[in-house]
């Protein structure tokens, strides 16, 4: 028991398999994400406070701030996938940071359209490794073990706020 402790305290890498190894990705991608949530939280409405039972008109009202809350989610993931990072490893990990967040995006569009045709049924993430694709993505952006950018995270309200 003594030598587990021992290599997981003094030897084992705690480096997280998402962790990017060029370090200024994150400065980069900080500001792009930061002024993306400020941009969401711009369209904010909560004029009709919570509804229980939506009219058809809420709906596509709901699925064009969704729509418009994902175009500027679309944009921050273009531009931060477009900052340059120094080695292979880092653009590999970056490939499936994208390739997951571009499933995030595709629900998103896909539950705008379900609203849009009057289907109020919850939203529902594509799953990947056993759980919602919006885990994946988090495991990339939060924590000691990922990249330490929150602001990246996909909103956990579809419109506007981040996870918790």
């Amino acid at each position: 028991m003594a030598a587990m402790w021992g290599y997981y305290l003094f030897i084992a890498d705690d480096t997280g398999i998402y962790q990017l190894q060029d370090r200024t990705w994150r400065t980069s991608a900080a500001g792009i994400c930061e002024q993306a949530t400020l941009d969401r939280l711009q369209l904010v409405d909560t004029s009709q406070g919570f509804i229980t039972e939506p009219t058809i008109d809420q709906m596509r009202q709901r699925a064009d701030l969704v729509d418009r809350a994902t175009d500027v989610l679309e944009r921050m993931v273009d531009d931060i996938t477009a900052i340059p990072v120094d080695n292979d490893r880092d653009r590999e990990i970056l490939a499936v940071f994208e390739e997951n967040y571009r499933l995030v995006i595709d629900d998103r569009r896909r539950y705008a359209e379900r609203l849009r045709s009057g289907d109020a049924s919850p939203f529902n993430e594509t799953v990947v490794a056993g759980g919602p694709v919006s885990n994946v993505v988090t495991d990339f952006t939060a924590g000691v073990k990922g990249n330490a950018v929150q602001a990246c995270s996909p909103p956990y309200d579809l419109a506007n706020t981040r996870q918790p």
